[in-house]
């Protein structure tokens, strides 16, 4: 599988098809359906990231801070949280790739199932040429997703780094 399809589906960010293809493909709506596994998987992301990244904006200390049961009292503490926002981030990213993968539908516009490219709703096929892209809601949902994992790992990391040196 290649990863610019692997990225497309655990992130969300890019297009299925390669770069060169872009403007011939511009007509072409083949449209990603989320399903609602992949969807609850982004909400768990943006919550999580949400949490941390409001805390490192106000700056509010860490160890005020209890997030999946943990309270950080020591700079090790610190760095059992930063690792469980991480790996949960990571699974959550993992399991929509594997949600959009196995569940997946494409959704054809009217004038492409005219021009017989298939039936209107259909599975992912990989093996054969795709030209997908994302709904604008999901497109959007997945950056604002991918921007909060980002900066709540900055905040982590910031954390970390502080916790260790008092």
């Amino acid at each position: 599988m290649k990863v610019s399809r692997v990225l497309f589906l655990s992130l969300g960010l890019g297009h299925a098809y390669p770069r060169r293809d872009r403007q011939r493909t511009k007509g072409i709506s083949e449209k990603l359906v989320e399903p609602e596994g992949a969807r609850l998987c982004r909400r768990n992301i943006v919550a999580i990231g949400g949490v941390v990244v409001l805390a490192g904006l106000v700056g509010a200390d860490p160890r005020d801070l209890v997030i999946f049961g943990i309270r950080p009292t020591t700079g090790r503490g610190m760095i059992f949280l930063g690792s469980a926002v991480f790996l949960a981030h990571v699974y959550w990213y993992v399991l929509r790739y594997c949600h959009l993968r196995d569940d997946g539908m494409i959704d054809r516009s009217p004038e492409m199932v005219l021009q017989g490219a298939g039936p209107e709703h259909a599975k992912i096929s990989w093996n054969e040429e795709i030209c997908l892209v994302r709904r604008g809601a999901d497109r959007f949902s997945n950056w604002v997703a991918f921007s909060l994992t980002i900066l709540s790992w900055y905040f982590i990391v910031l954390w970390i780094a502080t916790g260790n040196s008092s």
